[in-house]
């Protein structure tokens, strides 16, 4: 069965071919865009990408014409909606623009969306998203991409097989021009969740500064610039038990997070040197030092970030499953983040994920 497809929202993430790879007989780098992942699924048409931009719509015509014969370009998602009837839509819009594309697509009779980070800038748009796509019985991915990340599902796969103990602390550091509520810390929200592996119950955080009076409303451009987006550092508690402390503010080097996952056995560590377990063997830390064993982790995969996401979602619609990034646990990065910004409102004080449950 071939899935027509339309991509809304041109930029670089949503269009930019994969890159070389390393020699041409290993074919390209992993996919990193939506186009890009979309080529690699042989049972993916697209047939049209819209942006509000002629010259992006161009140069995505240039890009794909050849990969997609007949591929067209829209100004107007409704009417490349309408027109194409897409089995499957791409949302790659700004992120304060993604609630208006979903509604119009599960309208039309898509079933199949797959959408940018955050699913939305505020809770009320996301619980209305969350109950269209339910209603119509759609089948919807937000792209929280880490979560098909071979070292983060590997992490999470020695935390459940109990490989350090009882996971008991997170702590991540991501730092940079790019440590931005709601562009980059979103993905750090959610990998939080996605490690830690049950409910959050209360969060208090701390914005950077200069950001102090920031508010509780949205004021950022899309994830344009850095200067309308706060970072934070912020701690969040889960029902299990776990503890997550994330530093992330602009004046701290930029980069894939550091991320260690605390147990009494033992820890796993991912940074940019790669990825270790390092266990602590028995002994009497008042007689002499505890056995320590580094084992370094080369996590396995055949296809891994927006290819492994795209995957996931057609399966999951024809299994009659959620892919590994519903709508509703998107939601909960959403809800963090509206804690965030009252904590600091508040005077940095715990608050409470109950307080911001839908319908609350």
């Amino acid at each position: 069965m071939t899935l027509r497809t339309v991509i809304v929202g041109l930029s670089w993430i949503a269009a930019d071919p994969a890159a070389p790879a390393s020699d041409p007989v290993l074919g390209t780098a992993m996919p990193f865009s939506h186009a890009s992942a979309l080529a690699a699924i042989p049972e993916v048409t697209v047939v049209a990408g819209v942006d509000i931009v002629p010259a992006s719509r161009e140069k995505f015509l240039a890009t794909w014409g050849s990969r997609w014969p007949g591929v067209k370009v829209y100004d107007d998602f409704r009417a490349a909606i309408a027109t194409e009837k897409p089995d499957l839509v791409c949302v790659v819009t700004p992120d304060h623009l993604h609630k208006g594309v979903v509604l119009a697509a599960l309208e039309a009779g898509t079933r199949i969306i797959f959408c940018e980070k955050p699913l939305s800038i505020n809770r009320a748009e996301a619980d209305e998203m969350v109950a269209a796509v339910r209603a119509a019985g759609a089948t919807m991915s937000v792209n929280y991409t880490r979560r098909w990340f071979p070292s983060y599902c590997e992490a999470r796969r020695i935390v459940r097989a109990g490989e350090i103990g009882k996971l008991s602390q997170i702590v991540a550091i991501s730092g940079g021009p790019r440590a931005m509520l709601w562009r980059n810390h979103t993905h750090l929200i959610d990998l939080m969740n996605f490690l830690a592996d049950d409910e959050p119950e209360w969060v208090l955080a701390e914005l950077e500064r200069g950001f102090e009076s920031y508010g509780t409303v949205y004021a950022g451009d899309g994830g344009n610039d850095p200067a309308t987006e706060p970072g934070a550092n912020f701690y969040i508690a889960y029902r299990n038990g776990v503890r997550a402390y994330v530093t992330g503010v602009k004046d701290t080097p930029p980069g894939e997070p550091t991320i260690n996952l605390l147990g009494p056995e033992g820890r796993v560590v991912m940074d940019l040197t790669g990825m270790r377990k390092i266990s602590f063997g028995a002994g009497n830390v008042r007689v002499g030092p505890v056995p320590i064993v580094t084992e370094v982790i080369e996590p396995k995969a055949t296809v891994s970030g927006m290819h492994a996401a795209i995957l996931d979602l057609i399966a999951a619609h024809r299994e009659g499953r959620d892919p590994q990034s519903p709508p509703e646990v998107a939601r909960r990065t959403v809800a963090i983040t509206d804690a965030i910004l009252l904590s600091q409102q508040r005077g940095n004080v715990p608050v409470r994920l109950s307080e911001l449950a839908p319908g609350a």
